[in-house]
């Protein structure tokens, strides 16, 4: 029995490792391309300019890999 408890938690650990990494990286692309909206529609009144949105994008992309890097470094030391 405290086997499959065993089992189960290492599971669970790895669920959650693997949630974390995968949250990191759609916030950090979401976080992106809401602040390039944000500054598309702030500084050209509405109008069709997707110029900083799709700027804000990469960096989002950019900034989930270097946070999968650094996230799985971490967890694969644990």
């Amino acid at each position: 029995m405290a086997g499959v408890k065993q089992e189960l938690a290492t599971l669970l650990r790895s669920f959650g490792t693997a949630s974390t990494i995968a949250m990191s990286i759609v916030f950090s692309i979401m976080a992106g391309v809401i602040s390039g909206y944000y500054i598309d529609t702030w500084l050209f009144n509405g109008k069709t300019s997707p110029w900083f949105t799709i700027i804000f994008f990469i960096f989002g992309v950019a900034g989930g890999v270097k946070n999968f890097f650094i996230l799985t470094k971490r967890f694969t030391k644990e």
